[in-house]
């Protein structure tokens, strides 16, 4: 009788060791169930939503421009000795954004103009998070130029002009057709991040920090800092 009771008793363990492992692994299998990822929409913006509304003209702001900004260099010592005495500052590679390899523009800019540059950085970043395009950057294609340097360019791009705000440290362009990414973009992934790009723009350009053109023909976002109102 006495071991029969044992018997009963080993068992009765079992079963209840048993059905709180169905009961763990229920509970688990549900954690997993709900824990679902959302979906990413990369049709979420329409074509020139936001770019189309980036349409400064250089009459808006080149005056302003050239006071908030450093004075024209002549070629590249100009450019040194500003650098040397701290009116332009070297821009690297930041978060959210990429250098291209520059032809006629120096990885230059006024201390502030860098400053709204990792700004947009950050919030290109940023918004990218929890996406599938986590790991995509800007192309910065344009910074400062030289009088030297934009003689040129002007002889091959129809649209360059000499009086050009890049002379003066605070202007740099953002490629809207191309961007870094580890993966190849589709159409459509390309096309949400070309607006999304735009939106952040037209966000700074709102609060009074700089003034934005969408350049079509040259595929590019040109952006002039701006301080205040």
């Amino acid at each position: 009788m006495k071991l029969f009771s044992l018997s009963l008793l080993s068992i009765s363990f079992v079963l209840v060791g048993f059905g709180l492992l169905n009961m763990k692994e229920v509970k688990t299998q549900k954690m997993v169930y709900h824990k679902v990822k959302p979906v990413f929409e990369c049709g979420k913006f329409q074509p020139n939503e936001f770019s189309q509304l980036l349409n400064n003209r250089l009459s808006d702001y080149m005056d302003r421009s050239v006071k908030q900004g450093v004075n024209a260099s002549e070629d590249e010592r100009g450019i040194k000795e500003k650098i040397r005495t701290g009116k332009l500052v070297l821009v690297t590679p930041f978060t959210g954004f990429e250098i291209d390899e520059f032809q006629y523009s120096y990885p230059v800019l006024t201390p502030y103009a860098k400053k709204i540059l990792s700004e947009i950085g950050q919030a290109f970043h940023d918004s990218l998070q929890f996406t599938p395009l986590a790991d995509t950057r800007l192309l910065v294609t344009s910074m400062t130029r030289t009088h030297h340097s934009v003689s040129k360019l002007v002889r091959h791009n129809r649209t360059a002009v000499k009086k050009s705000p890049h002379l003066n440290g605070n202007t740099f362009d953002f490629s809207f057709s191309r961007f870094v990414s580890n993966t190849s973009l589709s159409a459509c992934e390309t096309q949400y991040l070309q607006e999304l790009s735009a939106s952040i723009l037209l966000k700074f350009k709102q609060d009074c920090k700089l003034w934005a053109t969408f350049e079509r023909h040259e595929e590019c976002l040109h952006v002039v800092t701006r301080m205040g109102k």
